[in-house]
Parts: C-alpha cells; structure tokens; sequence
C-alpha cells in the first residue's frame, strides 16, 4: 500500500500553500496598480519596493526586495538586497538567498529546532546585496549577500557574486572575478 497520510500535516500544507498564493496574488495586483508590467509566471511580495520598476517576469520578489525604477527582472529569485535605477536582470537570477551559517551547531533548521534551538541559528548573518544603477546581471547569476555591485558593471551569466563589483566592470566566473574594464579612460561613463 502507499504511504498512511497525517491529515493534520496535510491540512495544515494546504492552509500555508492558499495562504502563500494569496499572498503573493495581492503582491502582483499591488505591482501592477504601480506601474510595474507583471508577468504570469511573476510572484511578488506585497511589501517589496517595486514603484518605478519597468517588469517582473517569471520570479520571485521577496519583501526585502527594492527594485529601483525601469529596472526589469527575467526570470529567478531575488530574496533580498536594493537593486538601482536602469538595471537589466537576466534570466534565473538570484539575488540575495538567506544562507547557511557554515559554523553552527548544525547547518540544518528543522534539527535545530528538534533540539530546542531557534531556527535562525542555522543562517548566516550578512547585509543584503546592494546593486547600484545600471546593472547588467546575466543569465544564472548569483549575488550573495554581503556583495556589491558598482554603477554600470557588467555580471557574467552564471558568474556567483560573493564581494565587491567595482563600477564600469566586467566580472565572471564562480567566484566572479575582474575581467575587463567596459570602457576606456577616454569613453564617458
């Protein structure tokens, strides 16, 4: 026979997942009252800063998101951070995920919470990732928190952002690293 069923687990997963697509459903309406072209596949935080942004494709926008004016998401999940002004976010982008504290007791949240302990021991402590204006984010990208990325940098596809961008640069690579400089001392930025 098949797995016994726990109707109180069961009832309770239905109760958050309704509870969730609401959520998000006010989100998308709040969105779409600021201006904010959002696409089917979009999921965004009723409480995430998205007036002035230009669209939301398929992804997620957590509520400690600010995404800045004519800015524009593909597709991916940015869960924390402010985004500037004019930037360009590609396709299965992540932005900001809470991370595991590689030096607690343990890095697992449902054991920690077996074991007495709050949740929150498990995630690691660091600033939301902070993306200046006109931002160019490739395809399958990842920006850590605690990163920075400088006015008019360029971040690879499937680069992983872990520190500081400097402004008018080309990073790539897992860790991203400096690649090239976008313009030359004679060019205007």
């Amino acid at each position: 026979m098949g797995v016994p069923m726990n109707l109180p687990r069961l009832l309770a997963n239905l109760v958050s997942a309704l509870g969730q697509w609401g959520y998000y459903r006010w989100g998308n309406v709040r969105a779409g009252l600021l201006g904010v072209r959002v696409g089917p596949g979009a999921r965004v935080s009723p409480h995430a800063r998205v007036q002035g942004a230009h669209a939301v494709g398929s992804a997620t926008i957590g509520r400690d998101v600010s995404l800045g004016e004519g800015s524009y998401v593909g597709s991916g999940w940015l869960m924390s951070g402010r985004i500037g002004r004019f930037c360009s976010i590609g396709y299965d982008v992540v932005i900001g995920p809470s991370e595991h504290e590689p030096d607690a007791v343990t890095t697992s949240p449902v054991l920690a919470r077996l074991r007495g302990l709050p949740p929150s021991v498990t995630e690691r402590a660091a600033a939301p990732p902070e993306i200046a204006d006109e931002v160019w984010i490739g395809a399958g990208a990842v920006v850590l928190r605690g990163a920075s990325i400088g006015r008019g940098a360029v971040v690879a596809a499937g680069a992983v952002v872990v520190g500081e961008v400097p402004p008018m640069e080309i990073w790539g690579g897992v860790p991203a690293r400096f690649l090239r400089r976008r313009l030359t001392d004679g060019d205007a930025p």
